[in-house]
């Protein structure tokens, strides 16, 4: 189980998101910053979104991840869905290790080979690991890039990500998620205008995709 604090936040912001106090306070205040390309899958039809699921490929710079998310509940920015992580030897789906997740709607597109790429997500994630008083540690990513069509369309622009993830590191489906939520507080309390976002990266995706 995912549960994370996903928070727009202007571009003009980033560098003292980076300067927080909170970063030293909780963590050793070191960063890693890594290039994330990730390729999202569906049926013509959208199947998948249509379902709530979210298959993708996406590119580590150290090798690649597929990552399926199930239907999920979002709510003030607090995200929770199901999450499947699996690495790969090379940026392919690997259908028959994919079709034994058991999940129908990928199943069936993969029986009927209509899986196919739709958009693209491109950008850099600066990374520090907190840790919570109560215990467990925290992902804390500001990502900014933009997603775009897998094939471009002159008709369509692309969507910016400029914003801030939280992100417990438990998978524990009764994690409580306070301490986000205390993360977020110490950050408006810094000065820095941040918004609760129920709107994922794929959401964005799909929504550059009903454009068309």
């Amino acid at each position: 189980m995912e549960t994370e604090l996903k928070l727009a936040v202007s571009v003009e912001q980033v560098e003292a998101i980076k300067k927080l106090s909170l970063l030293q306070k909780y963590g050793a205040g070191a960063v890693q910053e890594r290039h994330l390309v990730s390729t999202y899958f569906d049926t013509p039809a959208l199947e998948l979104h249509e379902q709530k699921v979210s298959l993708r490929i996406r590119d580590k710079e150290d090798g690649w991840v597929r990552t399926v998310k199930t239907a999920g509940s979002s709510e003030r920015g607090l995200h929770r869905r199901n999450e499947f992580e699996v690495p790969l030897s090379k940026p392919e789906l690997d259908l028959e290790l994919l079709d034994q997740l058991g999940i129908e709607v990928i199943s069936q597109a993969i029986r009927q080979h209509r899986l196919q790429p739709l958009f693209v997500t491109d950008f850099v994630r600066s990374l520090w690991i907190l840790e919570a008083p109560q215990g467990g540690s925290v992902e804390f990513a500001v990502d900014l890039g933009e997603v775009r069509l897998y094939e471009p369309s002159d008709n369509v622009s692309v969507s910016p990500i400029s914003e801030i993830e939280l992100e417990l590191t438990t998978t524990d489906e009764h994690a409580d998620p306070a301490f986000l939520f205390l993360l977020a507080d110490e950050i408006r309390a810094a000065g820095i205008e941040i918004t609760p976002d129920d709107e994922s990266k794929a959401a964005r995706g799909y929504r550059l995709n009903a454009v068309l």
